[in-house]
């Protein structure tokens, strides 16, 4: 008895609901899909964006490298020959304007110092003539110009005073036969060719020391002949790093020099950097991206409203006519920062759904 309950109960249970439902000559109607439009109210919620014709901008790929400011640089050639006794700082070190960087023994020094107190012996011998002269002429036994030449004498020694004592003063001052090499300003050493013993001479072409400010550097890009026409001074440009690969240095072409490298056949522009935290060092390499200009112009459009499916892409574009809003398949020439330029599919005018897209997207296909 339990099994024959078990298999016709559920036999009963479905005349039961035919019964139901047949009561009264009433049949179920098939449920119908809603037709989805597209309400004012969420209308106001999108974002739209507006297709219009923009130069065709493409990205230009670069290379270059670091290298310190040369407004902010100082090459320092010594004034003097002799001996270097003692180099103070190391390529790298910070050292502040006016620091000893190293120490030179020089003949030249000894002689400067020495005129300088000759100098100055002088200039006392004159100044004791000229009160001499002075009183005598006040007292009528001496004549005006007698005066004046002692006058003249004095203003003499003053002058060569000053001046010997500026040419010491230019090359370490103090009385002393050793050159003191200082910094003239602040910055980093970024190139060192002291060492002890060495002997230098002033007509050297190459400095003894080179000290830069690098809170901000340049980096000098390698233009090739291909892109010189696409790139302006002015430009904004993105760098990376092999060092910090994950970071982005910004800056603007400052300068383009119209000339070919003989060598490279390539053409140098030259990018500032501002250079927080001394991130960038000179002689460092980057990896440069910009954008090429042209006078080609096309439709564009900011790409976030652009939806890819099936190996396609759409835009949802704002009609009149019901549900508000239509699928559009559209061809792309190519996407810059984030604008993709369109050659077909769209017209200068059409508003486009830019947000919640894929959402309306999916519901109008549902409805198809």
């Amino acid at each position: 008895m339990q099994k024959l309950f078990r298999y016709y109960l559920p036999a009963t249970v479905f005349i039961i609901y035919l019964l139901a439902i047949t009561a009264c000559g009433n049949t179920v109607e098939p449920i119908r899909k809603q037709n989805w439009e597209l309400s004012d109210s969420l209308l106001r919620r999108l974002e739209v964006d507006t297709a219009a014709i923009t130069p065709v901008q493409h990205q230009i790929s670069l290379t270059g490298k670091i290298t310190a400011n040369e407004d902010k640089m100082a090459r320092i050639f010594p004034m003097v020959s002799g001996i270097v006794t003692n180099v103070k700082v190391h390529s790298g070190d910070y050292v502040q304007k006016g620091q000893v960087l190293a120490l030179i023994k020089s003949p030249e020094m000894a002689t400067y110092t020495a005129d300088q107190t000759i100098s100055e012996k002088e200039m006392q011998t004159a100044k004791k003539n000229l009160e001499v002269a002075e009183s005598f002429y006040k007292s009528g036994l001496n004549s005006q110009q007698e005066y004046e030449a002692a006058r003249n004498e004095y203003d003499k020694a003053v002058a060569a005073w000053h001046k010997s004592s500026a040419i010491v003063d230019i090359n370490g001052g103090a009385h002393q036969s050793t050159y003191a090499v200082k910094a003239p300003v602040p910055g980093f050493v970024i190139i060192k060719r002291a060492a002890e013993n060495m002997q230098w001479r002033p007509d050297n072409s190459d400095p003894i020391f080179v000290v830069a400010d690098l809170h901000n550097v340049w980096a000098i890009i390698n233009v090739f002949e291909s892109d010189i026409a696409g790139i302006r001074e002015g430009d904004q440009v993105e760098m990376s790093t092999l060092s910090y690969p994950d970071k982005t240095f910004t800056g603007r072409i400052e300068k383009i020099y119209n000339v070919l490298d003989p060598e490279n056949k390539v053409m140098k522009a030259r990018v500032v950097i501002d250079n927080p935290g001394y991130l960038l060092k000179p002689e460092m390499f980057v990896s440069i991206k910009t954008q090429r200009h042209s006078d080609t112009n096309s439709v564009s459009i900011p790409s976030r409203g652009i939806i890819f499916d099936k190996d396609k892409y759409f835009v949802l574009a704002l009609t009149d006519k019901k549900p508000g809003v239509e699928i559009r398949e559209i061809r792309v020439a190519s996407t810059v920062e984030g604008r993709a330029y369109v050659t077909a599919g769209l017209q200068p005018g059409d508003r486009i759904i830019a947000s919640r897209q894929v959402f309306i997207y999916e519901t109008l296909q549902d409805q198809q």
